[in-house]
């Protein structure tokens, strides 16, 4: 398809006119790159110039253009920009959860009651059933489902029609389908979803009721000293470090990174408050720490210096986000060139400290983890003090 040239556009009205300037001064003041203010501008003036800027515009309307030219128009910024202007008709099928429907869909594939059963579980985890609570997000639910998926297609295999019909049997038999933390998420998933169908009276019996995991005695497999002390070279910004600091040093996860907010650390008390459900972990700033994350807040304020974004870790997609999202979990792959996933190092971290100490109180305070986390470390650590005594 032929672009079209300025020259075709109809003559912007002078509310249009206002509008790409407020848009202009808008790229400017937060500092947007010349290839993404180019592409939203451009998109912004077609739009107004035919459609005119003194009624609100369809985001159907913005979608449709974007995708006859991807390479040309770029809507996610606008779409932003007219909303927080009020002139923006939201598209809600479009903005329907992503994780949703891709639930809703693999939902429609089951069969019908064993799909009715599971959309009972995934109301209740999401806070919508009888019991209200702080529901889940779609993202977590999908992880979940991630885990249940291969334990249904081995239960619809054989001939299984509802949950009802689960034993006890068959939690443990697909628990042993795997060993170590996929058993023990296995076991976690299953229960949570036998849970929730007991408390909505879907099924009378819990078969995951009384059900004890054995828990993991082996300790994380080590890292080689000389890898972990080569991490953090392949740093190569200043958030890259630091991320690689706060799982190094500190063993936090990538949920924990992610909604870290900017109010969370305080540098004049070298401090930063780790956010969990129900609590909260204090971690106390070494000079390392201190270090990188002041280099990090320098850049954060150079990069970005107005932006809204509450969240500590930001980036050139989030710094202009309205919806003020937190960063996507793709952040993770900058340990990549580094031969270590990131959960590894975690748990190296940990593992390391439960050698040198024995008392749980120490990891606990130190890392804000559960104390069955801890045991788990110190029992594999020091199986010597934990053992049980002979009778």
């Amino acid at each position: 398809m032929v672009e079209l040239e300025r020259q075709d556009l109809p003559t912007p009205t002078d509310s249009a006119q206002l509008l790409l300037a407020d848009l202009d001064s808008v790229m400017k003041r937060e500092m947007w790159s010349k290839f993404v203010a180019t592409k939203t501008r451009r998109t912004l003036a077609f739009l107004v110039s035919w459609l005119g800027a003194d009624a609100p515009l369809l985001e159907s309307d913005i979608r449709a253009l974007v995708d006859n030219r991807p390479l040309q128009f770029s809507g996610r910024r606008v779409t932003q920009f007219l909303e927080t202007r009020s002139l923006l008709i939201p598209d809600t099928e479009f903005r329907r959860n992503a994780q949703q429907k891709r639930l809703e869909a693999e939902l429609a594939a089951l069969p019908a009651t064993i799909a009715q059963e599971l959309s009972v579980w995934i109301k209740a985890v999401r806070g919508e059933g009888k019991w209200e609570h702080t529901g889940r997000t779609y993202r977590s639910i999908a992880r979940y489902w991630h885990v249940l998926t291969p334990i249904l297609k081995g239960w619809l295999a054989d001939g299984i029609e509802s949950l009802r019909e689960i034993t006890q049997d068959d939690i443990k038999r697909a628990i042993a389908t795997r060993k170590g933390t996929p058993a023990r998420s296995i076991h976690i998933v299953l229960r949570n979803v036998f849970r929730a169908l007991r408390q909505e009276g879907v099924i009378f019996r819990d078969p995951t009721r009384g059900l004890i995991f054995a828990g993991i005695n082996k300790p994380p497999p080590s890292v080689p000293s000389d890898r972990l002390a080569g991490v953090l070279s392949h740093a190569r910004n200043d958030f890259q470090r630091f991320v690689m600091v706060l799982v190094c040093v500190h063993a936090l996860s990538g949920t924990d990174m992610r909604h870290l907010l900017l109010t969370d650390l305080d540098l004049s008390r070298e401090r930063l408050i780790v956010r969990r459900p129900g609590k909260r972990h204090i971690i106390y700033l070494d000079e390392l720490t201190y270090r990188c994350a002041s280099a990090w807040l320098r850049e954060r304020h150079r990069r970005w210096p107005v932006t809204t974004n509450p969240y500590l870790l930001i980036n050139r997609w989030t710094a202009v986000d309205t919806a003020h999202s937190p960063i996507g979990t793709t952040f993770t792959n900058i340990f990549r060139p580094t031969g270590l996933p990131m959960p590894t190092l975690r748990q190296d971290r940990i593992r390391d400290e439960a050698f040198e100490v024995d008392g749980p109180l120490h990891l606990m305070r130190l890392f804000g983890i559960s104390p069955q986390t801890v045991m788990r470390y110190i029992t594999a650590a020091h199986p010597e003090r934990t053992a049980k005594l002979p009778r």
